[in-house]
């Protein structure tokens, strides 16, 4: 299970709008508002827009229930996972602007790949890739990822540093097979979780990272983090216990 937590700007409360009536268009938009305004832990839509409208705009728990109960109580039938989709794109709206080198897959532009015709990518052709590996991060798949994300992150200790064995590419892999599911028990994982989502979660949880280059100087598309890896360790052991580092460690600890 995980928890979200966004801060209600005005902008949010827009894009959260803006997913809604896109997804659940079969709703009344006077209580789509309403429900918003539950779901952000608010007593009334006018009450978030007032909220939101602070020089310091609040942080909120976002509660799908309270947004599906809303619905219910008006004569609709509303998963709360529409809810936590929209407010999750906004939590990685917020990531990308702090984050400007993070895409679907990590981070950065890495090396030039080959065209069909063998050439290699221009710096031009990089860009323009680079620039849809962003967009690919606002769809939905992308904001459940997300959220599986941050139902494993949930559990891992930070520490003040950061730590080797604590890669994104390690942690993404252990989070998409994680059996995780939403607040109110609906499931949500396992399924697959990009690089770049894992990422973003750490960030948006408050994680430091740290990035790198390859030995040619091009960016490597993962990072570390200020993370426990004896905790990393354990939730691998316990989420792939058919995985490389669960055998290996049952051999040692056999062998001891």
């Amino acid at each position: 299970m995980f928890v979200l937590r966004i801060s209600v700007t005005p902008s949010a409360v827009e894009h959260i709008k803006a997913e809604l009536t896109r997804g659940l268009a079969e709703v009344k938009s006077s209580h789509r508002v309403e429900a918003i305004g539950r779901g952000l832990g608010l007593r009334s839509y006018a009450a978030l827009r007032a909220a939101s409208q602070q020089p310091a705009p609040p942080t909120a728990t976002v509660t799908g229930a309270a947004f599906a109960s809303y619905l219910k109580e008006h004569g609709f039938q509303v998963e709360p996972a529409h809810f936590y989709r929209a407010a999750a794109q906004v939590a990685i709206r917020r990531v990308l602007d702090a984050v400007p080198r993070l895409h679907i897959h990590g981070l950065g532009f890495g090396r030039p790949q080959r065209n069909a015709d063998g050439t290699r990518q221009t710096s031009q052709q990089q860009y323009a890739e680079f620039l849809e590996h962003r967009q690919e991060c606002l769809g939905e798949d992308a904001a459940e990822a997300f959220l599986r994300s941050l139902a494993l992150l949930a559990r891992v200790k930070e520490t003040k540093t950061v730590r080797s064995g604590t890669g994104s590419y390690r942690l993404k892999h252990i989070a998409e097979n994680y059996a995780c599911t939403y607040p109110e028990g609906a499931p949500l994982g396992p399924d697959y979780v990009p690089n770049g989502m894992l990422l973003a979660a750490a960030v948006h949880m408050g994680f430091k990272h740290k990035t790198y280059v390859d030995d040619l100087g091009y960016d490597a598309p993962n990072a570390t983090f200020n993370m426990s890896k004896t905790v990393i360790d354990d939730l691998d052991a316990e989420i792939r216990p058919r995985g490389g580092f669960a055998q290996d460690r049952a051999r040692r600890r056999a062998l001891a």
